[in-house]
Formats: C-alpha cells, sequence, structure tokens
C-alpha cells in the first residue's frame, strides 16, 4: 500500500492539529506492512518539520489557501498524482483535494465553526462552513477524535454513520508526574514567581471560553495567594478577552505565559499547579485536559462536548456559562485536600485509557474498515 498523507499542519510551533498529525505519523511506521510505503504531501511557505526519516515529502512552496483555490476552482494540483501514485490519500486538516486515483480519507477534528460560528475566526468560518460538509461527503472515510465529534459530523454533515471513525487524541508519552518539589521549582524559573496557582492550557481564544474562568478565579481566589497562569500562544478575539481581564483587576495575578516548546516544562507546569481548568465551550478531544491528568493534576472541565468523555471520572465538571458554578468547584478543590489528592492519584489511570500508538493503530485500521464498508463507493476505481 501507498499512503500518503497531508502534513503541512508540521509547523516549528504545532496546534493541536499539527500534534495530532505528529503524534500519529510517529507511531504509524511500525505498524506498517513490508513493502507499504508512507508518503507526505505539504503545501505552505515553509517547510514542515518532524516528519518520520522515512517518509519522502514532496513541499509545493505556495500559500495553502492559494492551493485550497486551485483545487476548488480548477481541480488540480492533485497530490497523488505528485506523489507517483497512491492508493490511499489521509487529508488531515478538514480541506480534501482532488485526487486521480486514490481513495480519500479525511480527518475532521471538530465542527464548532458549524455547531456556533462565533466560537471560531471569521476566517475560518468563511473557509469550512460550507466546504467541510461535501468534503466529509466526498470521502471515503472520515476520522474524528470522538465520539461526541463522531455524532456531530453524522448530524451536521449529513453522513452515514458507519462511514465515519473515531481515532482518540492523546497525551504526549513525555507527560507524566513530576515531583512536587522540583515541578515548582521549574515553574518557578519559568514564571518569575514562588506562588501556587491555577492553570489553563490552550490558545487564547473565545471557544476556550475563558471570561468565566476570569471571573470565577477573580471571585473564589480573592484572598488566597493564588495566581492564574495561561498557557498558550495568543489567538484571534484578544480584544474582548483583554476586556474580560481588565474588568477582573486581575492586575499581576493574571500571568500570560505564552506557548511553551519544551515537553519537560509542560509536565512541569501542569504538576506544580494546584488545579487545571478547562473552561471550552466546545473541544474535539480536548488534549489539555489529558494532559494535566496525565501529569496527575485536578482538573475541572466544562460538561460540554466531548470533555466529560475524556475526563470521565477523574475530573470535575461545571456548565460552561456559569462563572458562580466554576468558582464553587475552583473552592472546592482548593479547599478540600482529600478531594485533590484522589484527582491527582485518578488523573494518570483515566489519560492512560488513551495512548497515540492505539490513535495510529486505529488510523490505519481505517482502510480495511473503509474497504468492508465503502465498496459502492470505490468502484469507480477499479
Amino acid at each position: 500500500m501507498r499512503l500518503g498523507l497531508d502534513i503541512t499542519p508540521l509547523t516549528r510551533r504545532p496546534s493541536g492539529v499539527g500534534t495530532y498529525v505528529r503524534q500519529v505519523l510517529a507511531h504509524l511506521p511500525p505498524l506498517l506492512a513490508p513493502g507499504d510505503a508512507l508518503l507526505g504531501w505539504a503545501t505552505g511557505l515553509h517547510v514542515p518539520c518532524g516528519a518520520p526519516p522515512e517518509m519522502r515529502v514532496r513541499h509545493l512552496p505556495l500559500p495553502t489557501r492559494a492551493v485550497y483555490a486551485c483545487w476548488s476552482a480548477a481541480g488540480f494540483p492533485c497530490p497523488d498524482t505528485l506523489l507517483g501514485g497512491l492508493d490511499v490519500f489521509h487529508a488531515t486538516n478538514y480541506f480534501l483535494p482532488p485526487v486521480r486515483r486514490a481513495r480519500r480519507v479525511l480527518t475532521i477534528y471538530d465542527l464548532a465553526f458549524l455547531v456556533e460560528p462565533r466560537w471560531a475566526s471569521p476566517k475560518v468560518v468563511d473557509l469550512f462552513a460550507r466546504r467541510v460538509p461535501d468534503f466529509a461527503a466526498r470521502a471515503d472515510a472520515v476520522i474524528t477524535c470522538s465520539e461526541h465529534s463522531r455524532n456531530d459530523i453524522v448530524r451536521l454533515c449529513g453522513v452515514p454513520a458507519e462511514k465515519v471513525f473515531v481515532a482518540h487524541g492523546a497525551p504526549d508519552p513525555a507527560l507524566a508526574p513530576v515531583e512536587r518539589g522540583a515541578a515548582r521549582a521549574r515553574a518557578a524559573e519559568l514564571f518569575g514567581f514562588d506562588a501556587p496557582y491555577v492553570l489553563h492550557v490552550g490558545t487564547v481564544e473565545p471557544r476556550k471560553n475563558l471570561e468565566p474562568l476570569l471571573q470565577a478565579f477573580a471571585q473564589a481566589c480573592k484572598g488566597r495567594p493564588h495566581r492564574l497562569v495561561l498557557v498558550g500562544a495568543p489567538g484571534w478575539g484578544m480584544d474582548a478577552f483583554h476586556a474580560a481581564a481588565a474588568r477582573e483587576n486581575l492586575g499581576d495575578r493574571l500571568i500570560m505565559a505564552g506557548y511553551l516548546p519544551r515537553r519537560e516544562d509542560l509536565a512541569a507546569v501542569y504538576s506544580a499547579a494546584d488545579l487545571f481548568v478547562l473552561p471550552s465551550h466546545y473541544e474535539g478531544f480536548g488534549l489539555p485536559l489529558a494532559e494535566a491528568m496525565a501529569c496527575g493534576c485536578p482538573a475541572v472541565a466544562s460538561e460540554s462536548s466531548c470533555l466529560p468523555e475524556v475526563g470521565g471520572d477523574a475530573a470535575l465538571y461545571f456548565p460552561p456559562a456559569d462563572a458562580d458554578a466554576l468558582a464553587a468547584r475552583i473552592s472546592e478543590v482548593l479547599d478540600t485536600p482529600d478531594l485533590a489528592e484522589r484527582l491527582r492519584a485518578q488523573g494518570p489511570a483515566q489519560a492512560a485509557r488513551f495512548t497515540w500508538a492505539e490513535t495510529a493503530r486505529r488510523t490505519l485500521d481505517v482502510r480495511s474498515e473503509e474497504r468492508r464498508v465503502g465498496k459502492e463507493c470505490r468502484s469507480r476505481w477499479s
């Protein structure tokens, strides 16, 4: 089998999509049969980094959106042709390219831009909202990263349930509990303060629902020594976030730490936190929740989308629009050492249910499942 994948998301500062693609690629090669070939396709002005050494890569140094426009208007360039012929092409980032003969597998991580367009960047909504349902219908198989997202794809894209497969995300294997003293020392070096803190990890954007977190922290941590640390790159909609932060008057208690590229630093930051909070309106998988649990950090998450699916009984939940309920959850964990310790103990076991090796196996298994359920769709290639 000649298997091609879109590795455009492999940048030096990967998003959740980039992390997913990087980890699947890292765990795919041992699963391939003798004689199988793994080939990479990429667009964009920057060469992707982190592909397996055995992968032959074809990089088209054009802006990705310009390539999308060519695909939509003219039906070329075809990745399978430029890669010398493929049996399967796996589109890893929502957009399905034209192909000559390859079967097409499409990954859709979430449908936030359809569920509630105001949670997504207008650029994403304009590009994907009308196209992704059509791409899902035309793909031979669709992969997503949670059962919740699978249900949304079936409901909102109108594709048969048997055509949509789940390959969960997973925490990085390098993320594990760090001894608390060492973790706190490293966090103090990174952040420039030695005080307890509540942690959030993720891009700062409206879908992450950070305004209730700011309100809840101000309410629950008034009189406490804690600070609120946000780890992640700034996204779109920052003006509204800054306005909310100003209303809560958190001053230097709000720490905007930015993106942390080193896994060992991120493990220390999770391990040193008194509490991790993921208040998102909507997630496809909610990778930071799994990461926090893997590091033994007590976790509170919104009860929206897939987050209860990921956190199970090892996290506490609150309604995403209810800042008072979140404040109560924060106080509950910070005031109840036995509860915090229970969550610390349960988190790694819950996170261990998700592994990238299993994600890669399920991704590869889609090929055989797709052959089983999609005979009529593929008859055009015979």
